[in-house]
């Protein structure tokens, strides 16, 4: 995680010789070519840095009682919770490592947790998918 990001804006006029990459990249033919200087950086410009990778334990979700039992047969040991854990994993199928539920004459549904969940409410309502129109009423 970045303690500090700045960005800094640059002209187009003082920007030339990206703008002409970008121009000779988009082209068939370099015809700019012999107008952009080109250097060739023989070592990094920033130093090399260690990275160390942090393993986060798995979080629990709803998911997670499904998985396990789908997965290694772990079931509760209250008999109740048990029999309703079997129950509902019938409806859930893993592919390529992860959880659908399978619905009647549907496609499968892919299971998210709460994270996911805001992020895609998030991108369908303000995101990618442009702004929510809201609904549309004809008249």
């Amino acid at each position: 995680m970045f303690k500090e990001v700045k960005l800094e804006c640059v002209p187009r006029e003082k920007n030339s010789n990206a703008d002409a990459l970008a121009k000779m990249g988009s082209q068939q033919e370099a015809v700019l070519l012999g107008s952009i200087p080109l250097e060739v950086q023989e070592i990094p410009s920033i130093p090399e840095i260690e990275i160390m990778q942090v393993d986060e334990a798995p979080k629990e979700t709803w998911m997670t009682p499904i998985l396990a039992y789908i997965c290694e047969g772990t079931l509760p040991e209250d008999k109740f919770k048990a029999r309703r854990l079997r129950y509902q994993a019938a409806r859930y199928v893993i592919y390529d490592k992860v959880l659908y539920k399978r619905g009647f004459n549907q496609p499968l549904l892919r299971c998210v947790d709460k994270e996911e969940e805001n992020y895609i409410l998030r991108e369908v309502h303000e995101g990618i998918c442009g702004n929510h129109s809201g609904v549309v009423r004809w008249q």
